[in-house]
């Protein structure tokens, strides 16, 4: 594959280390590069956190509607808005959900977390097939790693949400809807030149994208799956041990994934 020698230039380039997985909704061949690697997951985690709320509501545990409420003790710093809330508000569960996702709210998952469990996270991954996916901690509470993921685990669950095929369609289209909403694409869409982020949320764009990124100091990854006029597809980027450890949008690992997202688009689209 072409695409494959572009990943290996951009990855010949980069500080860090790369890793990749790509495979179109309807079927064929993935495109892998270190694909089965761990990486640290960053905010990517909060997909598989997403689908434990819903595997857990769905069983009864609980309801999407119900409230939960706001500690001082899971607000934590980061992205997110809860943080500068007061604590004693409750919102849904759902809410916290789309906050998740969609602003990243990293007090909105600590919140999340002590209704399903850390370790379910990494219990239910392992369930569907998903060994190398874990979870160790809340966010910024404790010490060690928080989490670790392959771009082919974050991959497979994203192509499994495309597909409807994780709990039920209708769980799987919800949780697809928060992902199209999420406020941070950047790494994925920098280089499409037919992706615009304000015409995709006026339903003008040509290509959709529902994703989940994260970034934490020499760590940057994203997962999403694509939507062009002739073309779905999935596509997890994860680094690790960039020598960049700016928070900055021209972070060397954001410009690294950048690019080989390009790549991906140019090889499915039948650019490249």
């Amino acid at each position: 594959m072409r695409v494959l020698a572009e990943i290996e230039g951009i990855a010949g380039e980069f500080s860090g280390r790369l890793g990749v997985w790509a495979c179109r909704v309807d079927g064929g061949e993935p495109v892998a590069y270190n694909a089965d690697e761990p990486f640290p997951a960053a905010s990517t985690i909060k997909v598989p956190i997403l689908y434990e709320v819903f595997r857990q509501a769905g069983e009864g545990r609980f309801h999407l509607e119900d409230l939960l409420p706001l500690t001082r003790e899971n607000q934590v710093p980061g992205s997110g808005v809860l943080k500068d809330l007061t604590p004693g508000i409750a919102l849904p569960v759902r809410d916290y959900c789309t906050l998740m996702i969609t602003v990243s709210d990293n007090t909105a998952t600590n919140v999340l977390l002590d209704r399903v469990g850390v370790e379910a996270v990494t219990r239910s991954m392992a369930a569907i097939g998903l060994q190398q996916t874990r979870l160790y901690r809340k966010i910024f509470q404790g010490s060690g790693p928080l989490a670790e993921s392959t771009p082919a685990d974050l991959g497979r669950l994203v192509l499994g949400l495309a597909r409807g095929e994780w709990l039920t369609p209708e769980a799987c289209a919800e949780m697809l809807g928060m992902l199209y909403r999420q406020q941070h694409k950047e790494m994925l869409t920098r280089y499409i030149d037919d992706y615009e982020f304000e015409e995709e949320e006026m339903g003008r764009c040509p290509v959709r994208v529902a994703s989940k990124s994260g970034w934490s100091d020499d760590v940057r990854a994203d997962v999403g799956l694509i939507e062009t006029p002739s073309v779905r597809y999935v596509v997890a980027i994860m680094s690790k041990g960039c020598r960049d450890e700016r928070e900055h949008p021209d972070h060397e690992g954001a410009i690294a994934l950048a690019r080989v997202s390009r790549a991906v688009y140019d090889h499915f689209t039948g650019r490249l």
